[in-house]
């Protein structure tokens, strides 16, 4: 008796869920058919996009790469548009409370937009299904992956910032609004950190423009800000030990016979390290900062093997002029202490005064980052 109990029980539940999915199911195809029509072309806003305003705003997710050479922006971001129709409006007490429904981009009117600094699509291809809610307020919400024109400025490399927008240009008649003048000094916490690059601020802004059918269009614009420690560390701070090793090459005695080969062996180390950091430098028509302080630290090596050719031939032939003669320059006066010779003590003073000045150079050059 108690089984056929709970066994009617249970049928009763069974039926009663069935029926109210009918009946949800039969309200939310009511509330289709109002707003879609029984056909595309019957929709109670297709078509309908006079004096409409939509508010767009974008989500920025990762940013791949920004290319100098391409001079090209690629990133992801997710951006959200929104309207008012108030044909789209229901009353939620007639509908079983339901308060939103997606429906097909065919049946209602959705914001049609292009993007004119797109490289490779100017159309948006990952478009979804607009959701409406009840009070009359269309939302369309898509993800994708844009690779954007931008006028890329390498002067200030590898401290330098950049400014890369995406534009987007209703086509069907309405006009775009941003709520927000500035954002994204929060991001959110998934945001994908660029290993190269980091975004210190985003600006959205609406610009007039005079066609006959586009009025306006938003401008989002990227401030990217390039993480400058690995090039201080691994091509900055090398160089500059370089170039004070060149002025060191002063402090050697001139009887030692290495300091040709100690700026040789340094002007070598030049020349391989050069090949390293060529491959990090964007290339661009513009020259940039590291370009002329590596210009600046190879003439330094240059002019040093220069100056110590000039200072070894002074040293050798004082050395010379005292075998063959054997007596001191008449101007000279004769001491006793035959270790201390007038030209070696010339050239020494001359080899600390270059040391000097070669340092002075050496740290004068790191000023072309700051100016």
């Amino acid at each position: 008796m108690q089984f056929m109990s709970a066994l009617t029980l249970l049928s009763l539940v069974i039926l009663s869920d069935a029926n109210n999915y009918d009946k949800t199911r039969s309200t939310l195809g009511r509330l289709k058919t109002y707003l879609q029509g029984e056909t595309e072309s019957a929709g109670i806003s297709v078509g309908l996009s006079e004096g409409r305003q939509v508010s767009i705003k974008i989500l920025p997710l990762t940013i791949s790469s920004l290319n100098a050479a391409e001079q090209t922006f690629t990133f992801s971001v997710g951006v959200n548009m929104q309207w008012l129709d108030r044909n789209l409006a229901w009353n939620k007490s007639e509908y079983d409370d339901i308060e939103n429904v997606t429906i097909s981009a065919d049946y209602v009117w959705v914001p049609s937009i292009v993007i004119p600094n797109s490289i490779d699509n100017v159309v948006p291809t990952s478009i979804q299904s607009p959701t409406i809610y009840s009070e009359g307020v269309g939302e369309l919400l898509f993800f994708e992956s844009f690779k954007t024109s931008c006028q890329i400025d390498i002067t200030l490399y590898p401290f330098d910032q950049q400014q890369c927008s995406i534009l987007f240009m209703p086509v069907n008649g309405y006009t775009l609004e941003v709520p927000r003048p500035s954002f994204g000094k929060k991001l959110q916490s998934f945001f994908i950190q660029n290993s190269e690059w980091e975004l210190i601020d985003m600006l959205a802004r609406v610009e007039d423009v005079e066609m006959t059918t586009i009025t306006t269009f938003a401008s989002f614009e990227f401030h990217l800000k390039r993480k400058s420690m690995f090039y201080i560390v691994s091509i900055i701070l090398p160089m500059t030990l370089l170039s004070v090793l060149n002025a060191c090459v002063f402090l050697l005695p001139a009887d030692s016979g290495e300091k040709m080969s100690y700026l040789i062996s340094i002007f070598v180390s030049y020349a391989v390290f050069m090949n390293f950091v060529n491959d990090s430098i964007p290339k661009s028509g513009d020259v940039c900062r590291l370009s002329v302080y590596l210009t600046l630290v190879l003439c330094q090596s240059c002019l040093a093997v220069i100056t110590s050719m000039v200072t070894l031939n002074v040293h050798s032939r004082g050395l010379l002029y005292q075998a063959k003669t054997d007596v001191q320059p008449a101007n000279v006066k004769i001491n006793t202490n035959e270790n201390e010779r007038p030209h070696l003590k010339c050239v020494s003073k001359t080899d600390h005064a270059l040391f000097g000045v070669f340092l002075f150079l050496a740290l004068m050059s790191l000023l072309v980052f700051c100016v």
